[in-house]
């Protein structure tokens, strides 16, 4: 059962107002602009962090969606969570059926596993230094790796052997026929690009998929998106 509490505070954006509430014991967000036009950009993690496309993207009537179910890594019960709340989101504002997804960093496992399993609710996709490996990260030893092991039912050894990562489920995910843009750092260290964007790029390139992608090759895991964002505005707003 739905319990929901809810408040409107002014936005932190011109002629915008910011709705928090909760769903199924997790926070919701929801940035109105002025003037929405229906469509929505759902950033799966870090919802303030290197948003200048998003603030763009509000300026010009999108709604911006956070769901903070942080720490689930894009697991199955993940998926499952941002499903049910994407259908209860439809009944609470004037919506576009399908969302512009948003992954950035381990933001990326939760972005790419949505449209994974409900590619008939997603638009289009935005991954930015994803995590798409969780073999590479988290970190061997690391608070965020015990988290991770817990919440996908995973030890060190059975990692090794899982196949439930995004990088394993390329070939479906492509057949969706979903447009993606990928943004990532050559240099990324944290999120290591070689095993994670890049073999996304890769595979793409190889099969002859469709996909849009900038490596930005002296950039390590941050700054996220770009100094001059209107490439990413261009694959949003542009059919």
């Amino acid at each position: 059962m739905l319990k929901s509490s809810r408040k409107i505070i002014q936005g932190r954006y011109v002629m915008s107002k910011t709705i928090e509430y909760s769903f199924n014991g997790y926070a919701a967000t929801v940035i109105t602009p002025d003037k929405p036009n229906g469509k929505w950009i759902w950033k799966t993690e870090f919802l303030y962090a290197f948003d200048k496309a998003e603030q763009a993207l509000v300026e010009d009537g999108y709604t911006r969606v956070n769901y903070k179910i942080s720490d689930m890594y894009g697991s199955y019960n993940a998926v499952r969570l941002m499903h049910a709340f994407h259908l209860d989101l439809l009944t609470r504002f004037p919506l576009c059926k399908k969302a512009n997804l948003f992954g950035f960093s381990r933001g990326g496992l939760y972005a790419f596993n949505y449209s994974l399993f409900y590619p008939e609710y997603v638009d289009k996709i935005y991954l930015d230094a994803p995590v798409l490996d969780l073999a590479s990260w988290p970190w061997e030893d690391s608070p965020e790796q015990a988290g991770m092991l817990e919440e996908y039912c995973l030890t060190k050894d059975t990692l090794k052997k899982f196949r439930g990562s995004p990088v394993y489920n390329f070939k479906e995910f492509f057949s969706n026929e979903l447009p993606l843009l990928v943004v990532a750092g050559g240099s990324d260290e944290v999120v290591k690009f070689e095993d994670n964007a890049g073999k996304l790029i890769d595979y793409a390139k190889k099969n002859g998929e469709n996909i849009k992608y900038i490596v930005k090759p002296e950039c390590g895991h941050h700054p996220h998106s770009l100094d001059d964002v209107t490439p990413i505005l261009d694959f949003i707003e542009k059919d």
